[in-house]
């Protein structure tokens, strides 16, 4: 298939980037000249693991080509287009639809009915309603195909997929997406648009309570002096309930779930609906982001420390991704607390208001914020030659 794919974010890039490993032509297009120009070029734009090999790989170049202008792509040779632009949320959790707005108007007279448009971005029934007030494209032809691409290890997940869902009113459309997924082996569920978005939704919603009750879990081990690791396993060994996902940590972020648990709550209040679990799993993160705070503080008195140093600035691990990432809300917290506090990391770019950690020096506190088995096991040896240092790792500490 000849396929569009509109955005070069972490979802349009890994998303065109398989599937021409899966052996279709793909044209990226992004208004961004600068990250067109540096992919043409095999350049990342961002960390992704597998990421550079995929854009250096012969036969995946014969396949792809980059646009940053809608003018430049033959329109009528194209058979799919995947919006993949961001939908980024207000403090109120209302949805900034603009972004694919714009598409949107743009594709406005150059697709044709016979090309598929299918949205990938995540974007909830009320807000395309507001996109497609004016709007000569027919709702009921698209097809929503929401992503499930974890950063760190998008790759794996794309070709290891555990379901591909394709929403859509048009029988033929979808089937046509489907077949844009043939070499893949995972389960192919259909359903209406509010279905497939709900799924997405739903999902980013249970992840992350997961998370928050893992880490209100480990709060209760901590005061109750018990050991985290034998807990948590005893727990997660029950069948129902499982160990994936169930790593205590100082809090979780990103630019997916933090999101899409405000949308669902802006849902709920369209609808009149009390959604009590769901309204919570956000506040219990900040909240723990305030305990862990609290506890770094804790360690550095109780030890007689002078400085504290985070080792790492992004969400998790394996990307560099620091949108409502767990380490600078932390940073920030104690930088309020008047503690001598700095980021180790040597992947990120960093601001000029965020102090970085070049060494390390007797009297300090290493915090490692998620897991860094290679960093830590080439910082050892310094580490060991400090005195009075501390090194932290909240899970199985």
């Amino acid at each position: 298939m000849n396929i569009v794919v509109i955005g070069v974010g972490y979802v349009g890039l890994v998303t065109g980037l398989s599937l021409a490993k899966l052996g279709h032509k793909i044209s990226f297009l992004d208004i961004d000249s600068s990250k067109i120009s540096s992919l043409s070029n095999g350049i990342p734009s961002f960390f992704e693991p597998k990421l550079d090999s995929f854009l250096i790989n012969k036969e995946i170049k014969k396949s792809t080509k980059f646009f940053d202008d809608y003018a430049s792509i033959d329109w009528k040779e194209i058979d799919v287009v995947l919006i993949c632009v961001q939908t980024p949320v207000d403090e109120s959790g209302e949805l900034n639809s603009s972004f694919m707005k714009k598409v949107f108007n743009s594709l406005q007279g150059k697709v044709n009915e016979e090309t598929v448009v299918c949205i990938k971005s995540t974007i909830h029934p009320a807000a395309i309603d507001e996109v497609f007030k004016d709007i000569s494209l027919n709702y009921d032809d698209l097809v929503f195909n929401p992503e499930f691409l974890r950063e760190g290890s998008a790759f794996d997940d794309f070709f290891q997929s555990d379901r591909i869902i394709i929403g859509s009113n048009n029988n033929q459309n979808r089937e046509i997406i489907a077949k844009m997924y043939d070499g893949l082996n995972a389960e192919v569920l259909f359903m209406n648009p509010i279905s497939s978005q709900l799924v997405k939704y739903l999902s980013n919603a249970y992840l992350p309570m997961r998370l928050s009750f893992v880490n209100e879990a480990a709060r209760l081990i901590d005061a109750l002096n018990a050991n985290q690791k034998d807990v948590l396993r005893g727990v997660g060994l029950d069948s129902r309930i499982g160990k994936e996902y169930f790593r205590p940590s100082p809090g979780w972020g990103g630019s997916c779930f933090p999101k899409d648990v405000k949308e669902l709550q802006s849902l709920s209040k369209l609808n009149n609906l009390n959604l009590s679990l769901i309204e919570t799993i956000n506040q219990s993160n900040e909240e723990h982001i305030n305990w862990f705070t609290k506890k770094i503080v804790n360690l550095i008195i109780h030890n007689k420390l002078k400085k504290v140093i985070l080792l790492g600035a992004s969400f998790k691990e394996n990307t560099d991704d620091i949108r409502y990432s767990p380490s600078l809300q932390i940073y920030n917290n104690l930088i309020e607390s008047d503690v001598d506090v700095s980021i180790y990391d040597d992947d990120f770019n960093f601001p000029k208001d965020i102090q970085k950690a070049d060494t390390f020096v007797d009297d300090s506190l290493v915090v490692e914020m998620y897991p860094q088995e290679i960093t830590y096991n080439r910082i050892k040896t310094e580490i060991e030659e400090m005195n009075n240092l501390i090194y932290f790792r909240f899970w199985d500490s």
